[in-house]
Formats: structure tokens, sequence, C-alpha cells
């Protein structure tokens, strides 16, 4: 770690915390000039990357997933706390897929299995609105799963 005072490269650890957000922060001092300086760790999430129907490839994004989910529920007695609850699990239970690379399919999957715990019909409108179903059939044989 590099001396803010005089740019030495060599410094020692004095104090380690860990803080609430999941950040470390560390005292160091300079072993050339013996000054002290703070530095905060955080652990860099490696981004996901979203391949759709098409095989475009874009960078996984919570804002797009979380808009959807706000049209899914649109209508239903969910407070913004549980949409956010909802992001949080759905983004979650994608990490816990250890992939770095996940299909649409594997959001609607595992966003509907996190909806339904939440709202049956909010489950439903996402449904309809992220797979191709095309007529009643397919959203009956979904409800009857």
């Amino acid at each position: 770690m590099k001396c803010i005072f005089c740019d030495n490269n060599e410094s020692k650890v004095v104090d380690s915390r860990y803080l609430k957000d999941g950040s470390i922060r560390r005292r160091r001092e300079c072993l050339v000039c013996g000054k002290r300086f703070t530095t905060y760790e955080t652990v860099e999430h490696n981004p996901m990357v979203v391949t759709n129907v098409d095989n475009v490839r874009e960078p996984f994004k919570q804002s797009k997933l979380r808009d959807s989910i706000i049209y899914a529920t649109y209508c239903t007695d969910l407070t913004d706390d549980d949409i956010d609850t909802i992001v949080n699990n759905i983004e979650t239970n994608l990490f816990r897929l250890q992939k770095q690379e996940i299909s649409t399919r594997d959001i609607v999957s595992v966003a509907l299995d996190v909806l339904m715990e939440f709202n049956t019909m909010a489950c439903l409108v996402y449904y309809t609105q992220h797979t191709d179903c095309d007529n009643f059939d397919g959203v009956r044989r979904f409800i009857n799963r």
C-alpha cells in the first residue's frame, strides 16, 4: 500500500476492524516516514453477465430486475421494503448459482420461486410477462404445478 505522505510502497498494518457493511478498516504505518493512514477493503463482486434468448450478452443490472418486479407487483399490497427484499433475495439466489454467465431463463426461474413466497398474483403476472405463454394452457399448467 502506497503511503499518502511520502509515496513509499512499504507499510505495516497496525490495526484492523471489520465494519457492519462487510468491509475492513485498516490503520497502516509507513515504514519510511512513520506516519499513519487508514485504508478500507471491500469485496469486489464479479459481475454476472446475462445472456438473453438471442444470445446477446450484457452485464446484470439490478435496476432492470427491480423494474420488472415493480411491474409484476403493481396491483398488489406489497410495500417498497417488500420489493427490495424480493429483489435482494433473487440476486442472492442468482449468486448462489455460482455462474459468471446466467441466462434470462435462470433469472425467470429464480424470480418465480422467490415471488411465489411473497405473492401468488405477482408471480403469475411475472410468469406471463417473461415466458412465451401464448395461450391459457401454459398459464393453467403453471398454476397447477
